[in-house]
């Protein structure tokens, strides 16, 4: 279904529920549906950490996509679910937020009508007509703050264990890395990936200016990328991690780099999470949507005003990135 349609539709949802809901109703079951990518999760963290702690007795559960429930294995309070027929149970939810849902959980809120609905469409339709699209972070906060009455922090940063840190730990001191620098030459999208040579000549301005060496990330798709790339580099004591460390160990890596830099991927707002200072390369996309939130990041962004999303892998404006200009920015942060 096409994405404006659905967020109309949930918008007709969401009035519907709210004029035959309770004012003040108990809240003890809460769902939310995040059915997005990482990226997408990371950005919608602090959703969870607010609404724990408005309701912090209320049981919780997550429908998110399968690779997303690590990100919420250390928070005892959230129970994921991956498939929709998992959302039929006994109690209906008193809250349901909808923070990326489908025409299938917007039929389940209908069906069972929480006390209350909230949904990403009448807050994106909302900020259509009253000052136009906004930060990810800020718009899934946008969705629940009508429910919170507490403070709101956007630190979206990832919960890991003492035995992630721990295997972290001993990966940089068995490779004797003081500092290192974390690249992630990939992207789903093959128009938001800044060209490998590109990326060459950086690993090597690092290595040879500030005697760092570079860590090379990514998932199973990246790794043939990441070897060719370090082929053709002449320090070989840069290393591709590919396979190393699962996301929460990747998180906690990130906390440990002296810098980050990637396109606009998953694991770019992984790094901002940690607020590991990073620089982000971004091709087709709105500005400032997805955009870091913290005060250690730098990106780079060519971008249009309209038709962005025509952009392909022939005519993305993320080639309009200079090695130069990244240079200037890996300045500022390693000086």
């Amino acid at each position: 279904m096409n994405e404006k349609i659905l967020y109309f539709l949930s918008y007709l949802v969401s009035t519907y529920i709210r004029l035959r809901g309770r004012k003040n109703p108990d809240i003890h079951d809460i769902l939310i549906v995040k059915l997005d990518e990482i990226g997408d999760i990371i950005t919608a963290l602090p959703v969870f950490y607010t609404i724990h702690n408005q309701y912090p007795s209320a049981r919780m559960t997550l429908f998110c996509k399968p690779f997303n429930t690590v990100f919420f294995e250390h928070l005892d309070y959230i129970n994921c679910i991956t498939e929709h027929h998992q959302l039929e149970f006994d109690h209906p939810y008193d809250l349901i937020i909808e923070l990326r849902g489908n025409w299938e959980t917007l039929k389940y809120a209908l069906r069972y009508r929480p006390q209350i609905f909230l949904d990403r469409g009448t807050v994106r339709l909302k900020n259509k007509f009253f000052g136009g699209q906004k930060n990810e972070i800020l718009t899934n906060i946008q969705i629940i703050d009508s429910i919170v009455d507490k403070p709101i922090s956007l630190s979206n940063s990832i919960v890991f264990s003492k035995k992630e840190e721990t295997k972290v730990k001993a990966f940089i001191k068995q490779q004797g890395l003081n500092k290192f620098v974390l690249l992630h030459l990939g992207a789903r999208d093959e128009a938001r990936r800044w060209p490998i040579d590109r990326f060459r000549e950086i690993i090597a301005y690092i290595n040879t200016n500030y005697s760092i060496h570079c860590i090379l990330v990514g998932g199973p798709e990246d790794n043939s990328l990441n070897k060719t790339c370090l082929s053709a580099v002449k320090n070989k004591n840069n290393l591709n991690i590919v396979g190393k460390f699962n996301l929460l160990e990747f998180a906690a890596l990130c906390s440990g780099a002296t810098l980050f830099i990637g396109n606009e991927s998953g694991p770019l707002h992984i790094a901002a999470a940690q607020n590991t200072p990073n620089i982000g390369l971004f091709g087709p996309g709105v500005k400032g949507v997805f955009y870091p939130i913290n005060e250690k990041s730098i990106v780079h962004h060519y971008f249009l005003a309209r038709r962005h999303h025509k952009q392909t892998v022939i005519n993305s404006t993320i080639y309009s990135i200079s090695v130069q200009e990244v240079k200037k920015s890996i300045d500022l942060m390693l000086s």
